[in-house]
């Protein structure tokens, strides 16, 4: 009869016991935000409700042949936030829908995790030579101008 219920006991007592393992496993891989900020590049102005494609990957390489992305939209102030297991995503690159990088050779270009995290990072902006931003840690800013015509046309 004692093992009975020393049996029944154990039983009822797993769910709870699993609970604090799983709440262990989650302390023990915690996620990170990165704040994205979009900006016109000709302008400053924020590219408010902008659809965001943000690949990521745990190396430049991966983050460039695009294998694994996130959506994000942005708010009025042109951000949003991200969130990211850092065991996982070591880098990220971020593309505006429908928008035209403004920086050099956007494809070959990724972030570091570790730099967005330390120090912030700001893209090139090539669409103007006054409109810079500096970025603060967690934050990663991206500049983009429309597509012109002629872009348009070759789509």
């Amino acid at each position: 009869m004692n093992l009975i219920c020393a049996g029944i006991s154990s039983l009822a007592l797993m769910p709870w016991f699993g609970g604090i393992a799983l709440a262990q496993d989650a302390k023990e891989m915690p996620s990170i935000n990165i704040v994205v900020q979009a900006l016109d590049g000709r302008n400053g102005k924020p590219l408010a409700n902008q659809h965001l494609l943000v690949f990521t990957g745990p190396t430049r390489a991966a983050v460039i042949s695009h294998a694994s992305n996130m959506e994000l939209t942005t708010d009025k102030n042109g951000s949003g936030t991200i969130s990211l297991d850092p065991a996982e995503v070591k880098w990220i690159q971020v593309w505006a829908d429908g928008r035209v990088l403004c920086q050099p050779n956007p494809n070959q270009e990724s972030f570091s995790v570790a730099t967005i995290t330390s120090k912030g990072v700001a893209a090139l902006n090539n669409c103007s030579a006054v409109v810079h931003e500096e970025a603060s840690p967690g934050q990663v800013i991206v500049f983009a101008r429309p597509k012109s015509f002629a872009e348009k046309m070759h789509e």
